[in-house]
């Protein structure tokens, strides 16, 4: 579509996803005080897990028993609540205080999925196609400007996947630490990791007819106890000190039987199959604000604000073509980044299936944003990969864009 990084210009690219880091920026600092005095969602929990924190005044009827300076949401582990309460104490108890992390930690995703892909692919136009889909992906852009634990998440599983390509086991295994401790799904990213580099090796054996285990072995020595060991103890140390508990194992026992009670037989409301999520079917209302309009005799009600968990239609249309291709192409040329957007897919997104089969697991949209960039990434392999004419590709950049502005929450200027 685009040269291949030039010798004259070849850190083009570079400078144009600066431009867009900066855009994406600002648009998450955009109202992010809107609507007035309002939390979005789940921020009712963390928000107000946050204030209980910092012994500040919160909302009785979430957490009605909460001991003041300790993390009441205990349903999760404690760093995401911690990030929120930090951010609180240096802006305030405001709008600002509450999602500043978040756009931080969302810009901070982009800056980390644009230079993993790049070092995937070796182009700087396959990066900056993928850092445009996910910016424009309307889920990562709410979740990046509300003060939920998923962005954060989503932020160090990416700096985690990035120190691991290139080549920095300790800091990769550390920031995936980080990532569960924001939510457990965490361990989602770091399955990833050692899924793929045990593919990588499987591979290199079939050319070479002989697999040595002695390298597996002293890569998962690097990689394996850095990981639960930051887990084990950074989980401690949150526990004692912002939790309560004083054997992390019993909170995991807490948080495994509080998740396994999180059953019913047919998703309701807002609940959803994950093979729903590939078509973006139930759509999550998190916030709406609605003025009337009167035309004469007839009164009109539309909204004004309207925080939707929703999916760019453009985008996750493409999820099963793009990564069905980059397995194709993972298995006849074994390339590293069709190979790693598969292996992220299926260890991201397919073990919801059988949680919701077998165990009938109650699910929303938004567990699907781990795997979002993954699906991104196979989209822009699928069309550099293909080499697509230019005006097809940027016209379906085009058609991006207006689906990102059809689910943009702010429907007027507040």
């Amino acid at each position: 579509m685009f040269e291949s990084d030039p010798e004259r210009g070849k850190n083009v690219y570079d400078r144009l996803f600066i431009c867009l880091l900066f855009t994406f920026l600002a648009i998450g600092f955009l109202w992010l005080d809107k609507p007035n005095n309002a939390l979005i969602f789940d921020e009712k929990y963390y928000v107000n897990a946050a204030r209980n924190i910092l012994k500040l005044r919160q909302n009785p009827d979430i957490y009605p028993n909460a001991a003041p300076g300790k993390d009441p949401n205990i349903e999760h582990p404690f760093l995401g609540k911690g990030i929120i309460a930090f951010s609180i104490m240096i802006l305030g108890d405001n709008a600002w205080g509450w999602r500043t992390a978040s756009v931080v930690f969302g810009t901070l995703a982009l800056l980390a999925f644009y230079v993993l892909a790049k070092k995937l692919s070796g182009r700087g136009d396959l990066a900056l196609f993928a850092a445009l889909l996910l910016a424009l992906s309307n889920l990562f852009y709410v979740h990046s400007r509300i003060a939920t634990l998923d962005i954060f998440l989503l932020s160090l599983m990416l700096v985690g996947f990035y120190w691991y390509e290139v080549d920095r086991p300790f800091l990769s295994a550390f920031f995936l630490a980080l990532a569960t401790l924001s939510k457990l799904n965490g361990l989602l990213g770091f399955t990833t990791i050692l899924v793929f580099h045990c593919t990588k090796l499987f591979i290199k054996s079939r050319e070479t007819k002989k697999f040595d285990w002695r390298p597996l072995l002293g890569w998962l020595e690097k990689y394996v106890i850095p990981y639960f060991t930051s887990v084990i103890i950074l989980f401690t140390i949150f526990d004692r000190i912002w939790v309560g508990y004083n054997n992390p194992l019993n909170h995991l026992y807490y948080i495994y039987d509080y998740y396994t009670a999180l059953a019913r037989a047919t998703p309701s409301g807002i609940e959803s199959y994950p093979w729903q999520w590939l078509v973006s079917e139930i759509k999550i209302p998190y916030l709406t604000l609605n003025i009337d309009v009167r035309y004469g005799e007839f009164v009109s009600t539309r909204p004004v604000i309207a925080f939707e968990g929703a999916i760019n239609p453009l985008v996750i249309y493409l999820a099963i073509p793009a990564v069905a291709y980059a397995a194709y192409a993972a298995y006849k040329r074994g390339e590293e980044t069709s190979l790693f957007s598969v292996i992220w897919f299926v260890t991201t997104y397919l073990p919801w299936y059988p949680m919701s089969i077998i165990g009938h697991r109650i699910m929303y949209l938004f567990y699907f944003l781990p795997t979002l960039p993954c699906v991104c990434l196979a989209i822009a392999y699928l069309f550099f990969d293909r080499n697509t004419d230019r005006i097809v590709s940027l016209t379906y950049l085009f058609a991006v864009f207006l689906g990102f502005a059809m689910l943009f929450p702010f429907k007027q200027v507040p």
